[in-house]
């Protein structure tokens, strides 16, 4: 079964840009990603907009939290993000 799927990844804070990436392993409760950028950290809260095209009516977005940072191959980390809830503001 294939669980990857576009996502874009917002922090809250708004000086940290947003990371449009493929998920390697997504569950109902959270997702897993490679990424390069190394502005992520334990506890970061996040918001997720699952199966991300841009202006699309049909994104949904959810608030996150990093849970865990994997070092993997190359200057790569693995990223996984605990999803908390739906989120009531538009994360655009």
């Amino acid at each position: 079964m294939d669980l990857s799927q576009a996502v874009r990844i917002r922090p809250f804070d708004p000086n940290l840009p947003p990371e449009y990436c493929t998920t390697v392993n997504a569950s109902q409760d959270g997702l897993y990603f490679p990424t390069q950028s190394g502005h992520y950290a334990l506890g970061m809260s996040v918001y997720v907009t699952t199966d991300f095209q841009p202006d699309s009516p049909l994104n949904s977005t959810f608030v996150g939290v990093v849970v865990r940072i994997d070092k993997l191959e190359s200057d790569e980390r693995g990223i996984a993000i605990h999803v908390v809830s739906p989120s009531v503001a538009a994360a655009n």
